[in-house]
């Protein structure tokens, strides 16, 4: 396959040729990879290593891959680059979540939810999820164990709308800057604060389990078959929900055709942050991080996605989605 050549003028513009290769969102998800595989290589457990090491290489390889073939290669149908290039990202996000399952109890055994508890009950004066124990009735539970499971269709739902289907531009590059930024940035937030959660570490207090029925059940399953344990700080479930909300709110602003996907999405993730706490997932500081989270991206990725549109188009280059 031939390769694309690069103009003179992008040669000679902000950076080398083969950068051009690689968008922010590529960028973003390599640096990340580095953090991790640097970590994993301080752990000193040598068959572990050797096989955290292999899922980190893995996922870089793919997403290497993803955006040489894609932005490198002139002689494959433009529509065939671009699936390529959807399959390889949504690949490299989902298995950066999986591997942690793997990666966690190697750089980080230990855990913290002493400390979360006690941030909880000076800033709180309460632990939500104990206070919440006296609402476990199966049908509270059930409406949020809906929700909670709703996550999962939320964040496939603007996959698919905003990677998937919408003709690719400003938007798709807004979209998939913020959420790489919001997963990579939390799941760097669970290496550092490695905690299981109120139902695992606070088992003791609670007077007896979740009374659930059919989507406790799915919710259980999901998080046993693909949970990295681990994983509350901050509280994803919390952060990706918010952030497409002001992603939507935020197109809503030029087209009023995104308001009724906005507020449904506010609405939805309003319940998936409640329901974090009420099924003991979550410390009420897993919320406040995941909120500021969400807030922290959804002021940034504007920003930085106009700051590499002008910087692609001063060295003379397509945009990010624009796949020559």
């Amino acid at each position: 396959m031939e390769l694309q050549r690069t103009s003179s003028k992008s040669a000679a513009g902000a950076f080398p040729a083969w950068i051009s290769l690689f968008a922010l969102q590529d960028a973003l998800l390599l640096g990340y990879l580095a953090v991790v595989w640097a970590l994993v290589r301080r752990s000193g457990a040598s068959a572990l290593q050797a096989e955290g090491s292999r899922h980190v290489y893995e996922c870089a390889a793919v997403a290497v891959f993803g955006a040489i073939f894609t932005r490198g290669v002139v002689d494959v149908p433009v529509r065939v680059r671009a699936m390529v290039y959807r399959l390889t990202l949504t690949g490299v996000v989902l298995g950066n979540y999986l591997m942690l399952r793997d990666v966690l109890p190697l750089v980080r055994p230990d855990s913290v939810d002493a400390a979360l508890l006690r941030v909880d009950l000076a800033v709180f004066s309460v632990e939500p999820a104990i206070w919440l124990q006296r609402f476990n009735a199966r049908p509270v539970v059930e409406y949020f164990a809906f929700f909670y499971y709703s996550y999962f269709g939320i964040c496939i739902t603007y996959l698919l709308l905003f990677v998937y289907l919408v003709r690719r531009g400003r938007q798709t590059a807004e979209f998939t800057i913020g959420t790489v930024l919001v997963y990579c940035l939390g799941q760097l937030g669970y290496i550092a604060v490695p905690a299981y959660g109120p139902g695992t570490a606070l088992a003791d207090a609670f007077v007896g389990p979740i009374h659930g029925g059919f989507f406790w059940g799915c919710v259980s399953r999901a998080v046993a078959a693909g949970g990295a344990m681990k994983d509350v700080f901050p509280s994803l479930h919390t952060a990706a929900p918010v952030w497409f909300t002001l992603f939507a709110f935020h197109l809503a602003r030029t087209d009023r055709a995104y308001r009724p996907l906005a507020w449904v999405t506010a609405f939805f993730a309003a319940n998936i942050i409640f329901s974090t706490m009420f099924l003991r997932w979550h410390y009420a500081i897993d919320v406040v991080a995941g909120l500021a989270l969400a807030l922290s991206v959804g002021y940034a990725t504007p920003r930085l996605a106009r700051w590499e549109e002008a910087r692609r188009r001063r060295a003379g280059l397509a945009g990010a989605w624009s796949f020559p």
